[in-house]
């Protein structure tokens, strides 16, 4: 790993998210809100509010799947705001060796629904392919250890291409001419959020969940949704970001791989024009993602790297989980402490906060999971 760190020291000069704060009151009561408002401007947009109405349409209930290890639900969640309508649909697995206080994964996917399993039974929609990602759940694994998992396509909440908007969650809320092109502040990020936030409640739906062990995991450009969604609603338990990178949980400055020019050229529907100018100025932002990680606290927060994903640099992500200690030391937890940057598969399970660097490439494998799991139960 030797090329990650090539004299970059774990102790940056970074901008302090406290500013003047002296407790944890003083943080969820002033600070806190000061930060979602700059993130919201500069980097994630506004979350959407709730609809009007949300029916949630049970479509098939499946017992025994895995060989009895749990029951699969298909659910259509219908969206209504006034004239406007959406719908969106989930997939929701249930252990059997667990009756009560379940705790729940929640986590959108790339390729949709059945290309989350590979079980056969399942029907498939327009361009799935079967069990394709399939790996990167690991079904099987959590439910034999006793966890719900509900996962919907990120692609039914806003379409991840430049002219998604027009046909995302924001539709309920605007207009389609309001929708265009340049109506930056419209988000996929944030719509992406809002939907883990309505599985959150569709996880609440049912008597055997514990409402207060319900995690946001995600992956990649998800693992950056993951992070902003808990940020602003604080029903989730903890976060999961895997390999989440640039403007996710690496910190901006003395970054390697992705920076923000790139982001703010090729994938503008993530942020709102406001980033563009700080493209090769990393530097000028008034803050870094450390303060993302921060407002989490004092919720756990578990943060993962792959020793080959050098575009999202492991060793950024590494000082961002770090960095998030001075906010969760307030709470009177100290994070990672004085933990160094780890060898792979040796994770550091820290006071509320984790790490780890996993062997391998950008993806999400059997490894991470056993991880996560373990993450979890040392923090429930």
């Amino acid at each position: 790993m030797n090329e990650l760190i090539n004299n970059r020291r774990e102790e940056l000069e970074l901008p302090s998210p406290l500013k003047d704060t002296v407790n944890a009151a003083d943080w969820f009561n002033r600070r806190r809100n000061e930060i979602l408002a700059l993130y919201e401007t500069i980097l994630y947009g506004r979350i959407p509010p709730r609809p009007e109405s949300i029916r949630i349409e049970l479509t098939c209930e499946t017992p025994n799947v895995f060989d009895g290890l749990g029951l699969r639900r298909e659910i259509t969640l219908h969206f209504r705001n006034g004239p406007a309508t959406h719908a969106a649909k989930a997939l929701w697995y249930l252990p059997n060796n667990r009756k009560k206080n379940i705790p729940v994964i929640v986590g959108l996917n790339f390729k949709g629904n059945a290309g989350c399993t590979n079980e056969p039974d399942l029907p498939l929609e327009e361009e799935e392919e079967r069990g394709v990602q399939a790996y990167r759940w690991q079904i099987p694994m959590l439910l034999d250890a006793g966890y719900s998992l509900i996962t919907a396509p990120r692609n039914h909440f806003y379409p991840d291409h430049i002219d998604g908007r027009k046909d995302s969650v924001f539709a309920l809320f605007h207009s389609r001419g309001e929708l265009t092109q340049d109506a930056r502040q419209y988000t996929a990020i944030s719509a992406w959020a809002w939907g883990y936030s309505r599985l959150l409640e569709l996880a609440m739906t049912e008597e055997r969940i514990n409402e207060r062990q319900i995690w946001a995991h995600g992956h990649s450009r998800l693992g950056k949704t993951a992070l902003w969604c808990a940020a602003n609603d604080l029903r989730f338990a903890g976060t999961v970001s895997n390999d989440s990178g640039c403007c996710g949980a690496a910190l901006f400055r003395d970054k390697i791989g992705e920076q923000i020019d790139f982001m703010v050229k090729n994938l503008s529907w993530w942020s709102p024009k406001a980033l563009d100018d700080y493209a090769n100025r990393e530097n000028a932002l008034p803050f870094d993602q450390h303060w993302l990680a921060a407002l989490i606290a004092p919720r756990p927060l578990l943060i993962a790297s792959a020793t080959e994903d050098l575009w999202a640099d492991p060793f950024n992500e590494f000082r961002c989980a770090k960095a998030a200690g001075e906010v969760y030391r307030l709470f009177g937890a100290e994070g990672l402490g004085s933990a160094i940057f780890p060898e792979p598969e040796q994770p550091i399970y820290g006071d509320r906060v984790g790490y780890y660097l996993r062997t391998g490439k950008h993806d999400v494998t059997e490894t991470d999971w056993k991880f996560v799991l373990e993450f979890i139960r040392r923090s429930c």
